[in-house]
């Protein structure tokens, strides 16, 4: 009946949805309700993401991703510049969070009223089944209406605070809605923004790939046309030096012949300073010739020139001639021509034209004798060619022999030279041989310096404990003498110990008992000791490896030294203990000897007793003396043995630093001798290197006396061929001029 009665709430009521009913229904209505309230919340968490902080932001995104995250997250990732108030672009956090909060007290304020409304519904259930029984046509619309009216009295400040809630969520909603058409309209501003920015950039990338390239163009070719016209005057000025090179060469030239002899002479004279006695004259005479020689050839090159002068002024005079002749033949053929033309017309004229062929013959007279003075002139210049030809003759055989003199002595230095590589390939293998000997002793002379120092530093740590056992020796001795003075001074305290024999037996046992310790470790030092000279005796006579060996001594000497200087200390440190063990009963005897004196009279009875134990006692000290001593023989025979051991090891030592001493000497040696082959061998290179200079001096030389030699021949070849074209162009005009007068006679 519960579940199939229905509800009624007043019109006022801002919940209308829930107006009639069922118990179900208003179930399933909470649990919507619930679900869409966690909704609400989900969504108003996706808007305080504007202006929440960052960690609640990361959050979120870790656990959903709403549509309004989205949007953000596209404008803010598409314009990285945005910079807008919070209220244009951002919703403003602290209006969502107030939002939310009002929900929250709305689903607050309906589960109270759910609960409210299920208490009521009980109660009214309860009066409803009381009133059924009594009257069920009448008591049911009186109870339905009841409830609603209690309710409506019972919530009127959740009626109110519902009201204002929904009303300021309703005005929150309306201005988040304003706000986010704000947004949109700004972001569809930064859209159009970003696309004319973009158009922008499009237009300034397209004229920069217009204008660029031709700007870069430009500029290459003015760049290529101020390369091309600095290469132009880099080669200009490249010309004008070889220009001015070559002029300045054949200016020094000369000067500079004279000059590089005497240099090549100067350089060259230490090799030959073996044969400068008997070549002296060879080069004395040589440079007399060679004075001859420049002499006749300055003579030539004089009679040369005058010739060549004479030869041009001849040639000159003899155009002039020719030039006037060929005016004076075409004036002349020109007059006898209008003379043809002009005889029968001009019959007053021939006088006039009489005259001028006399005088023009007169002319022809005088001319022929200066060709026949020139005809002199170039036979004489002929005998001059002639004699010349002879001192060029004479010149050629000078320069034959001096030609066969260079050879020969290019023969002796292609000798000298090979003499010298053959003499440097066996210093070189002699050289290779020494390094290769020094660097074996090197190596020979490392291995034994460190040897040396290790023997050295073994040896300092031999001696220190050898000291050590000296000064031990020393220390036991007086040890053992104080032992001694002790045993002397108990003997003589025996007499007044007779009553404390007991004890006297009882500390005498013990100390038997340490002293058969004792004799048991100095047996095993003996058989220690024997074991080593037995080793000692092994290692000297298997003595191959000298400093192996040592080392392996040293080694074995210092570990045993080492295992004897702590079997000492022990043994020190038991003595010690002894001593101390003793000295303690020593006074204590003292004190109690006072005591034992009065109880002399008691012990009487014992005295015999006592005198045969005190005979025991002296004879077990001679024992333990004569074992001491003995002891002591061995000790003195050991340090002995190894003093004589320590002066072995000296003498073998001062061997090595003989040895090392011969090495050192031989090593100085093969230093000096290395210093005096490196200075022989800087020596044959400086020889070389001067002997290479003379060589390429001597072979410039060669090529530049045949240059000069063959200048001469084309330039006679030349003089030959021009008087020869001369005579032929002489007599082409002597027949020509003789025919001339015969036709004019």
């Amino acid at each position: 009946e519960k579940h199939h009665q229905t509800l009624s709430f007043s019109s006022t009521y801002p919940l209308s949805p829930f107006l009639c009913l069922t118990c179900q229904e208003v179930k399933a209505l909470r649990e919507k309700a619930w679900s869409k309230t966690n909704e609400d919340n989900a969504t108003s968490q996706s808007l305080v993401l504007y202006g929440a902080s960052k960690e609640n932001s990361e959050s979120f995104h870790e656990s959903k991703m709403t549509n309004t995250e989205g949007v953000n997250k596209g404008i803010y990732f598409s314009y990285p510049c945005r910079r807008h108030s919070c209220a244009v672009v951002n919703i403003p956090a602290p209006c969502v969070n107030k939002m939310i909060s009002h929900i929250q007290d709305v689903e607050s304020k309906i589960q109270e009223h759910l609960k409210r409304f299920e208490t009521s519904f009980e109660e009214w259930s309860r009066t409803s089944t009381k009133d059924l029984k009594e009257d069920w046509s009448v008591a049911t619309p009186v109870k339905e209406v009841k409830p609603e009216e209690k309710r409506d009295e019972e919530c009127p400040e959740l009626k109110q605070e519902m009201e204002t809630l929904l009303s300021e969520a309703t005005h929150l909603i309306k201005s988040l809605e304003t706000d986010r058409a704000e947004a949109e309209e700004a972001l569809k501003r930064q859209r159009s923004r970003k696309n004319m920015i973009n158009l922008k950039i499009d237009s300034w990338s397209v004229w920069k790939l217009r204008e660029l390239p031709l700007a870069v163009q430009k500029e290459h070719e003015a760049c290529l046309r101020d390369v091309i016209e600095l290469q132009w005057h880099l080669e200009d000025k490249v010309n004008q030096l070889e220009h001015f090179a070559k002029q300045k060469m054949e200016l020094e030239e000369a000067n500079a012949k004279i000059q590089a002899d005497i240099d090549y002479m100067n350089e060259h004279g230490p090799l030959l300073d073996s044969k400068r006695n008997q070549e002296l004259q060879d080069l004395k005479n040589h440079y007399k010739k060679k004075k001859e020689v420049m002499d006749l050839h300055r003579k030539v090159c004089e009679e040369l020139e005058e010739a060549l002068e004479a030869c041009e002024n001849a040639r000159l005079k003899a155009q002039q001639i020719k030039e006037e002749m060929d005016k004076d033949i075409y004036q002349d053929e020109k007059s006898i021509e209008a003379y043809k033309r002009e005889m029968y017309q001009l019959t007053s004229l021939f006088d006039h034209y009489s005259s001028s062929v006399i005088n023009v013959n007169t002319n022809i007279e005088e001319k022929e004798e200066e060709v026949t003075e020139a005809i002199r002139e170039t036979k004489s210049s002929k005998n001059e060619l002639h004699s010349l030809s002879k001192t060029l003759e004479d010149l050629r055989r000078v320069y034959d022999q001096l030609i066969w003199k260079q050879k020969s002595q290019e023969n002796q230095y292609q000798e000298a030279v090979n003499d010298f590589y053959a003499a440097k390939k066996t210093w070189d293998i002699e050289l290779s041989d020494v390094a290769k000997d020094f660097s074996a002793i090197s190596l020979a002379y490392t291995k034994l310096m460190e040897d040396n120092k290790k023997l050295g530093i073994d040896t300092n740590k031999i001696t220190e404990q050898i000291n050590e056992s000296i000064r031990k020796k020393s220390q036991y001795e007086s040890e053992i003498k104080s032992l001694t003075m002790m045993k002397l001074k108990n003997e003589k305290h025996l007499k007044s110990i007779y009553r404390e024999a007991y004890r006297i037996g009882t500390v005498f046992h013990l100390t038997k008992h340490k002293t058969d310790e004792m004799e048991d470790k100095i047996a095993e030092v003996r058989r220690k000791f024997k074991g080593r000279e037995e080793f000692l005796k092994k290692l000297t006579r298997g003595e191959v490896a000298a400093g192996m060996v040592l080392q392996k001594k040293l080694y074995s000497i210092y570990e045993v030294q080492a295992l004897e200087r702590k079997e000492l200390l022990k043994n020190r440190a038991i003595c010690a203990i002894s001593l101390a063990e003793l000295q303690e009963p020593v006074l204590q005897l003292e004190d109690e000897a006072e005591r034992i004196r009065t109880l002399y009279k008691e012990h009487s009875a014992v005295l015999n007793n006592i005198l045969d134990q005190k005979d025991l006692i002296r004879r077990k000290v001679e024992k333990v003396k004569k074992k001491l001593r003995k002891k002591g023989k061995k000790t003195l025979d050991a340090l002995i043995e190894t003093e004589s051991k320590r002066s072995a090891i000296f003498k073998d030592l001062e061997a090595t630093k003989s040895k090392t001493m011969i090495f050192y000497a031989k090593i100085n040696e093969l230093n000096e001798e290395l210093k005096a082959k490196e200075e022989e061998k800087k020596s044959f290179d400086q020889i070389l290197e001067v002997l290479k200079n003379k060589f390429v001096t001597m072979r410039f030389k060669r090529e530049h006396a045949q240059a000069v030699f063959d200048h001469y021949m084309q330039e006679k070849k030349d003089c030959e061929e021009r008087i020869f074209e001369e005579d032929q162009r002489f007599r082409v005009l002597l027949a020509v001029r003789q025919k001339t007068l015969r036709d004019t006679q």
